[in-house]
C-alpha cells in the first residue's frame, strides 16, 4: 500500500525531484483544491482557475529536477497568486487594446462587425504567438502583454538583455509578416 499520504511536503518534493510520479500525484491531491478555491474567489471563473492550477502543477513537474523550494505550500500559494495577478494584468491589457481599437474605428461602423473583427484579430494574434518558439512566446508575452521591461525579463529568465531583445525583434517580425494580410482586411472593413 502506498504510504505517501504520511510523507511531509518536503519529503514528497525530494521524491518528485527524482521523478516519482506518485509523489507528484500526492502533492497535487493534497494542495490543488485550496489553490483552486483561492483562484476561483479572485478570478470569478472556474475555467480560468482550472487552467491556472493545471499550468502551475505542469510547471512544477516539468521543472522538478531544478526545484529549490523550502516550503512547498508557500511556493504553490505564491505561484498561484502570481498567476492570478498575471491573468488579471493580461485582461487589463486586452481591455486597453480593445479601447484603443474602438477609438480608431469610424463611428458609423457597425458595432457587431467591429467586435467580430476585433475577436478575429485577437484570435489570429494568439494563434500566431502560439507558433513562435516557446522561449520567444514567453518573452513576447512578458514584454508586450504584461508590459515587463527587457531588463526585468532578462533577470527573471537569467539571460542577457540582448537575447531578450533578439526574441522580441524576431517575434515582432514574424507577427508582422503573419498578420499583414489580416490587418489589411480589418483596415478595409473599418474604412467601408
Amino acid at each position: 500500500m502506498n504510504q505517501l499520504h504520511n510523507y511531509t511536503d518536503e519529503a514528497l518534493l525530494d521524491c518528485i525531484r527524482n521523478g516519482d510520479k506518485s509523489a507528484f500525484d500526492e502533492v497535487y491531491n493534497r494542495h490543488w483544491s485550496r489553490l483552486y478555491i483561492k483562484a476561483v474567489k479572485v478570478l470569478k471563473s472556474e475555467e480560468e482557475a482550472q487552467e491556472i492550477i493545471q499550468d502551475l502543477f505542469l510547471n512544477l513537474w516539468l521543472r522538478r529536477e531544478n526545484l529549490k523550494i523550502l516550503n512547498l505550500f508557500q511556493y504553490l500559494n505564491g505561484a498561484v497568486q502570481k498567476k492570478i495577478v498575471d491573468s488579471i494584468r493580461s485582461k487589463i491589457v486586452e481591455e486597453k487594446y480593445w479601447r484603443y481599437y474602438k477609438a480608431f474605428v469610424p463611428q458609423s461602423a457597425d458595432e457587431t462587425e467591429s467586435a467580430v473583427s476585433f475577436n478575429e484579430l485577437n484570435h489570429e494574434l494568439k494563434e500566431a504567438i502560439a507558433q513562435l518558439p516557446e522561449k520567444s512566446q514567453l518573452v513576447f508575452n512578458l514584454n508586450r502583454i504584461e508590459g515587463r521591461s527587457v531588463s526585468e525579463i532578462a533577470k527573471v529568465m537569467k539571460v542577457s538583455e540582448r537575447a531578450i531583445e533578439y526574441h522580441i525583434t524576431k517575434s515582432l517580425k514574424y507577427l508582422r509578416s503573419h498578420l499583414k494580410d489580416f490587418v489589411f482586411f480589418i483596415f478595409l472593413l473599418a474604412n467601408k
